[in-house]
C-alpha cells in the first residue's frame, strides 16, 4: 500500500498544475496584458460587449484596461489562486463598494451627489443595484431586465402604480413602459426631496406639462406650491392621478365657502354629489379676465 501511497502523490501534484492554470506556467494563448483570461475567459468575454468592457475594449489586437482598476492587486491571487486574495466589490462593505466605483464616476453628471444621498445613507452601495459583470439589462448594467424590476425591489409600495386607473408608468404596445424611475428621479442623488431630478417637483412636472407652468393671471395657490397637493405621481385610481375624487379633494382645502355641499344649505341641489370641475374646470390657473374663481 505504501507503493501505491508514493505513486498517486506525483500523480495528484500534477493533475493539480494541469487543471490550475495560476500554479502552472502561463498559457500561450493569454495575452501578457491580461493574465486573468487564463482563469476567467468567459467572465472577460461577456465582460468586452459591456459599457466598461467597451471603454476598454480591444484597439489593433491589444486589451487595454486592466481588471486591477476594480478588482485591486492581483498579484497574490494569481499566485495562489485563492479567491480571498483579490477584492471583489460585491463583497465588500456598501462604502467600500461604492467608492471602488466612484474612483472613475464620482465627477459624472448623475453621481456627483451620490455621497450622503438617501440611498448611501440607507446602506446601499452601486453593487446594489448595478452588475459589472451579470448585468441583465445592457443599459445601466442594471441587475434586471427593467428600471422597475430593479427599483420595486424595495419599493415595493410603488409596484401597484402599474395597474391602477390612472398611472405614469403606461406601457406602449410593445408592453415597454413609456416612461421609467429615473424618468423623475436621480437615483444617485439629488439636492431635492425625494431624489427629484429638477429643481423642485413642480419643475419636473412641468419639463412634460408645459401648459400648467403658468403665469397665469388667476393663480391657483395649491397647484402653484406643489403638484403632489392634488395629484398622486406614480399611480391613482383617480382620473388625471388625483389623490382623491372631487368634491373630497376640493373640500380638504376648501371647507368654508358660498355653497357648501350640506343637505338643507340654500343651492345645495345643484352641488351635492356633483364635480366641482363642471364649473371650475381651470383648476391650475386661469388668464381670463372673469376667470378669478377658475370658471373659465
Amino acid at each position: 500500500m505504501t507503493k501505491f501511497r508514493g505513486m498517486a502523490l506525483p500523480v495528484c501534484i500534477g493533475s493539480l498544475l494541469v487543471l490550475c492554470p495560476p500554479l502552472a506556467k502561463a498559457r500561450a494563448d493569454v495575452p501578457a496584458e491580461n493574465p486573468c483570461l487564463a482563469c476567467h475567459e468567459p467572465l472577460t468575454k461577456s465582460f468586452g460587449t459591456t459599457a466598461h468592457g467597451k471603454a476598454m475594449q480591444f484597439q489593433a489586437g491589444r486589451f487595454q484596461g486592466d481588471c486591477q482598476v476594480c478588482h485591486g492587486d492581483a498579484t497574490a491571487h494569481m499566485e495562489s489562486a485563492d479567491p480571498a486574495k483579490i477584492q471583489n466589490p460585491a463583497k465588500l462593505s456598501a462604502v467600500e463598494a461604492s467608492e471602488t466605483c466612484l474612483k472613475c464616476h464620482q465627477t459624472a453628471k448623475h453621481q456627483m451627489f451620490w455621497r450622503g444621498s438617501q440611498h448611501d445613507l440607507a446602506g446601499n452601495s452601486c453593487v446594489s443595484c448595478h452588475s459589472v459583470h451579470h448585468a441583465k439589462s445592457a443599459a445601466s448594467l442594471l441587475k434586471a431586465r427593467t428600471q422597475g424590476e430593479v427599483c420595486f425591489t424595495c419599493h415595493q409600495n410603488i409596484r401597484k402604480a402599474q395597474l391602477q386607473r390612472s398611472t405614469h408608468l403606461f406601457r406602449d404596445e410593445h408592453l415597454r413602459t413609456r416612461l421609467e424611475c429615473a424618468s423623475c428621479h436621480n437615483v444617485h442623488g439629488t439636492q431635492t426631496e425625494k431624489l427629484i431630478a429638477a429643481n423642485s417637483i413642480n419643475e419636473k412636472c412641468y419639463s412634460c406639462h408645459a401648459d400648467k407652468r403658468g403665469p397665469f393671471l388667476w393663480e391657483h395657490p395649491p397647484a402653484k406650491e406643489n403638484c403632489i397637493v392634488c395629484h398622486s405621481p406614480h399611480g391613482s385610481n383617480q382620473p388625471k392621478l388625483l389623490a382623491m375624487r372631487t368634491p373630497m379633494l376640493c373640500q380638504s382645502c376648501h371647507i368654508q365657502g358660498r355653497h357648501q355641499t350640506v343637505a338643507g344649505r340654500p343651492n345645495a341641489v345643484f352641488v351635492i354629489n356633483r364635480q366641482c370641475l363642471n364649473c371650475h374646470p381651470q383648476v391650475h390657473g386661469s388668464n381670463h379676465p372673469s376667470g378669478v374663481i377658475l370658471q373659465r
